[in-house]
């Protein structure tokens, strides 16, 4: 942008009203960047393989309510609506981060093409799945985990890695959603 920026003028703060409208230049960045489409997984590409499918089956289990806050086919329970009604959740990292400025509680994040994201959470201290669903897990706040065997772990895991593994856009169209904004 040569250094001229994106917006003239003032952005509204942080979670407050959406910037939405402040700046044509902007409005059109963000709708080039929502406009891209989901690409497979490559942790999928064959389908999902058996550890994966156990995986899912675990995900979407009352044994660790993974699916409570990561449903629906953008597996988050954000939707686009009004900033002041997202919903948030506390997943006890906020405390671990003497930086954070917005916490505890977070926005869900869509965990469609998790595979290609580390480090991860909001502060990236997990440097790998399963150590988001262990070692930074602590209470049972980021799915209830703590009882899961090393193999259940591992078959979350490969499930996580292979998100997405099919198109979420035709499941999403028939529940009346649009795709989720970044």
């Amino acid at each position: 942008m040569q250094g001229r920026g994106l917006i003239r003028g003032e952005v509204n703060p942080s979670l407050g009203a959406a910037n939405g409208g402040l700046s044509e230049d902007l409005d059109a960045v963000a709708a080039y960047t929502n406009s891209h489409s989901f690409s497979l997984s490559p942790y999928a590409k064959q389908g999902l393989s058996p550890a994966a499918r156990r995986g899912r089956e675990l995900f979407h289990s009352e044994k660790t309510k993974c699916a409570d806050c990561h449903a629906g086919p953008f597996y988050t329970d954000s939707v686009p609506r009004d900033v002041k009604s997202i919903v948030r959740h506390d997943v006890g990292t906020a405390a671990a981060d003497p930086t954070e400025l917005m916490g505890p509680a977070y926005d869900t994040p869509t965990l469609l093409g998790l595979y290609r994201t580390a480090p991860y959470l909001h502060h990236g201290k997990a440097a790998t799945l399963t150590e988001v669903l262990t070692k930074h897990n602590s209470g049972d706040k980021h799915g209830v985990t703590n009882h899961l065997s090393d193999q259940e772990i591992s078959d979350v895991v490969a499930f996580l890695r292979s998100l997405p593994y099919e198109d979420p856009e035709p499941a999403a169209r028939k529940m009346g959603m649009t795709k989720v904004k970044s």
